[in-house]
């Protein structure tokens, strides 16, 4: 191997910098105006050919973002994603890694797509590892599309989105369907006030590390305000239920003991914690642990959509339950999403 060839797989970086200088020297603009758009420009592709299978497409393959995303944050990133593909005309397939914090060891033997431990995989019957023509999803391409602040959870105006709505409901109903045993148990919950013909409304509280204050995330909710809305909204009349979606043991006991003469529905195998640190990161004994994790997050989300009103402050599983909702073409009745403006500090989101 000639030296310039060693030199150049051994200090890649210190190799790109002498280049660049040699470029920026010539005057060679073309160049250093592709190197600028690198991270900038969505319509700049990397297309790898894995294998020699011509499907006709590109095949968009999606992953999680980061390993410190909770669930429904990757749900959404995926909704972001799939509006990507779409404008692009590539054929997606979602395929999360090792890195998802909800990946399960004991699960991996039934399958290494940690995708599939929750949703149905997707029917088109590509496979990337075989395809001649591969894009791998990065973060920056979906930020850049129009469409991207419509995915922001924190943001008001989104969850009242009619266009947002018209956008994902094809997408959901295509590639992000839940697993029949899930939305199984998510109508047998119900069905005790259902069968009264009744009407529930789903509340979802997100306590532990939002007490944090992270700095871009929503202001926290503490149970006496989400207590006070909950009883305007049963002041309405329209409900004979409650279903309380919430990761908080403490939040759990004290909004149910204020509710006791009315039905008060929650599922009560989740793992919640007290205290201000996420369950997502947590550790227990129990078997299949992080599955699990995930499991009862799309449970509670999937069953928020199907409640008839829908309380609760901004987060991911409060938007995802409503896209999910409206993938169904369907609205709540009533539904007050508390908004006490979000954190302006210098606090970063870190796993504890």
């Amino acid at each position: 191997m000639k030296e310039k060839s060693k030199f150049k797989i051994k200090h890649p970086r210190i190799h790109l910098l002498l280049r660049t200088l040699k470029r920026i020297v010539k005057r060679d603009d073309y160049y250093v105006q592709r190197v600028l758009l690198l991270g900038e420009d969505i319509d700049l592709i990397d297309i790898e050919h894995k294998g020699d299978i011509d499907y006709g497409k590109i095949i968009y393959v999606i992953s999680e973002n980061a390993g410190n995303e909770g669930f429904c944050a990757t749900l959404r990133f995926i909704v972001g994603f799939l509006m990507y593909a779409k404008q692009h005309g590539f054929a997606p397939k979602i395929r999360l890694t090792k890195e998802f914090a909800y990946y399960d060891e004991e699960k991996s033997i039934e399958t290494d797509n940690p995708w599939e431990y929750y949703f149905l995989p997707e029917d088109e019957g590509y496979e990337e590892e075989k395809a001649l023509n591969v894009v791998n999803a990065k973060f920056f391409q979906m930020m850049k599309i129009k469409e991207y602040p419509w995915i922001d959870a924190y943001t008001l105006d989104n969850y009242y989105n009619k266009d947002l709505f018209e956008k994902t409901a094809p997408l959901i109903n295509k590639y992000m369907e839940i697993k029949p045993e899930i939305l199984d148990e998510a109508s047998m919950l119900l069905s005790a006030v259902r069968n009264n013909k009744g009407k529930i409304l789903g509340v979802h509280y997100r306590g532990t590390d939002f007490k944090n204050g992270y700095n871009d995330h929503p202001v926290y909710i503490d149970e006496k305000q989400m207590i006070e809305e909950i009883k305007k909204a049963l002041e309405t009349n329209k409900f004979q239920g409650v279903f309380l979606a919430t990761d908080d043991k403490s939040a759990l006991d004290i909004i149910k003991d204020s509710f006791e003469k009315i039905d008060f529905l929650f599922y009560p195998d989740v793992f919640r914690s007290d205290g201000n640190r996420s369950v997502a990161f947590s550790k227990s004994n129990r078997r299949c642990h992080h599955y699990l994790l995930g499991r009862e997050i799309v449970r509670d989300m999937y069953t928020l959509s199907l409640c008839d009103g829908l309380v609760a402050g901004k987060s991911s599983v409060s938007y995802m339950s409503n896209l999910y909702k409206h993938s169904r073409y369907e609205e709540y009745e009533y539904m007050h999403i508390i908004d006490n403006g979000n954190n302006v500090n210098e606090k970063k989101f870190e796993i504890q």
